[in-house]
């Protein structure tokens, strides 16, 4: 089970409420950065530090422990990297959502984040309001990328020639009628009540198509559904 699971907020932890902050937990071995971020997050409204870690071995631990919404999630670190990190928590039941937290000469490391499971690329030297719209997003079903992130995705990832466009539609014509109806609607960063609504479906119906689309297409996430369908064009 990944993040499709709880694209929008969906399928939270018992303890969740809708008026409740959005709990973050950093992942980084800089701790000037994990400084940075606490700063950061402590004047922002609605949003809630409640754990960090300094290396990728002690991500599942800690996630277990505070149960973080969103997680942002450095690339290198010592003793196991933020995409290998990613891809663990990703495959675990009620996962949070995770934005990787890049630098301007990290762009190799995009599309593999993007296939992990993280659902947003954002940079280390966002402002303040950039990082705070970046959780939000992320909460809410989006996924946010930073200018640079999104051209590094789109190298790495969607201009990968005609055979990888002709793998992208033969995936894509596994899919049922309603799989891939629902996949399209997931590529315009609709939620998943929102695709129930507009097709009179239940969100568990939703999430049900999803995972078998996602299982179908080889990925494990929204943001990987979408970049199959944009590779196929």
């Amino acid at each position: 089970m990944n993040d499709i699971d709880r694209p929008d907020g969906a399928s939270l932890p018992a303890h969740a409420g809708a008026e409740r902050a959005i709990r973050v937990m950093a992942v980084d071995d800089d701790p000037m950065v994990l400084d940075l971020i606490r700063v950061m997050l402590k004047a922002a409204p609605g949003i809630e530090l409640v754990a960090t870690a300094s290396d990728g071995d002690e991500v599942i631990g800690v996630v277990t422990a505070h149960h973080p919404d969103v997680v942002l999630m450095d690339v290198r670190m010592e003793r196991i990297n933020g995409i290998d990190a990613t891809r663990a928590l990703t495959k675990r039941p009620n996962a949070p959502r995770v934005i990787i937290l890049t630098t301007f000469d990290e762009q190799e490391y995009v599309p593999q984040a993007m296939d992990a499971g993280a659902v947003g690329f954002i940079l280390k030297a966002s402002a303040r309001g950039a990082l705070y719209g970046a959780i939000r997003d992320a909460h809410e079903g989006r996924s946010p990328m930073s200018p640079a992130s999104a051209a590094h995705l789109r190298t790495g990832y969607l201009d990968a020639g005609g055979a990888a466009r002709m793998d992208a539609r033969a995936k894509l014509a596994r899919l049922s009628d309603r799989e891939r109806e629902i996949v399209e609607m997931v590529a315009q960063e609709m939620s998943n009540p929102a695709i129930a609504a507009a097709l009179f479906l239940s969100e568990s119906t939703v999430k049900q198509h999803l995972t078998s689309a996602a299982t179908k297409l080889g990925v494990t996430g929204r943001v990987g559904i979408a970049m199959v369908l944009a590779r196929a064009e």
